[in-house]
């Protein structure tokens, strides 16, 4: 889930803000609503510290008001460093703050005027709500090398780290979901087992035409019987062709 703070000295525009960024969440151009929540809605930089500090896992977006509020834009150049993933949208009248975004190389997403009566700022809110949701959607799927990624439904993300997945298989006249087996959750996901096992090609073996494994949970190759045993205790048949495959996994783990 991408979080999204609003830090704002002006209570008014603050509302107002939220509301509009609720909006877009639940009615967007997707058919779906994104998988994002405003967390925190507040005037005080010590509140929004706090929160993230506490939860430095999580992914975010942060509109941030540096009039009245935040002047020190360094603060929000260190959060973007230290957190899995951030964007910044600075809310702010001043030239002066705008071309010290510039000058210290803030990289915000955008800069937006404090003006919620222009049609233009508020569709720009509306687009920078977009751009994050879709950045955040291309990065948990793609750039998390140590965590399994995946769709639950259309737009609602989920990550777990991949030392706990054991197996995913194909559904029976099912070819845009899959099963998932993994310590914590067994269940149906989006996807198909052909995008996965091209993802994860490091990761993901398929030991037969309906299933991928986690080679790191690979405990036992039989051979005789043509099965893998995996670390839960679950046994998976080898097509006779992946044999010789499995057997060098196996090699490779052990030594």
């Amino acid at each position: 889930m991408l979080t999204t703070i609003i830090l704002e000295k002006n209570y008014d525009y603050r509302r107002e803000l939220q509301n509009i960024i609720q909006n877009r969440i639940t009615i967007n151009d997707t058919s779906d609503e994104y998988d994002m929540e405003i967390s925190l809605s507040t005037d005080n930089i010590l509140d929004v510290k706090n929160y993230i500090e506490s939860h430095l896992e999580k992914s975010y977006l942060l509109f941030v008001d540096l009039d009245t509020v935040s002047q020190d834009i360094k603060i929000w150049k260190k959060i973007k460093d230290t957190v899995a993933f951030a964007e910044i949208v600075y809310l702010s009248d001043s030239d002066h703050m705008i071309q010290k975004i510039i000058d210290i190389h803030a990289e915000p997403l955008d800069i937006v005027k404090r003006d919620l009566n222009n049609d233009t700022v508020v569709q720009r809110i509306r687009e920078n709500v977009d751009i994050s949701f879709t950045r955040y959607k291309n990065n948990i799927l793609t750039n998390w090398a140590n965590f399994f990624s995946y769709e639950v439904s259309h737009g609602v993300l989920a990550r777990i780290p991949f030392e706990q997945v054991y197996s995913v298989e194909s559904i029976l006249n099912n070819n845009k979901q899959v099963f998932l087996v993994c310590e914590k959750f067994t269940g149906s996901i989006l996807g198909s087992l052909k995008h996965l096992e091209e993802q994860h090609q490091q990761k993901l073996f398929r030991c037969n035409r309906t299933t991928l494994v986690n080679i790191d949970n690979i405990i036992l190759l039989d051979k005789k019987t043509k099965t893998l045993t995996l670390s839960n205790g679950n046994k998976h048949l080898i097509s006779t062709r992946r044999v010789k495959k499995a057997m060098t996994i196996l090699e490779n783990i052990s030594s």
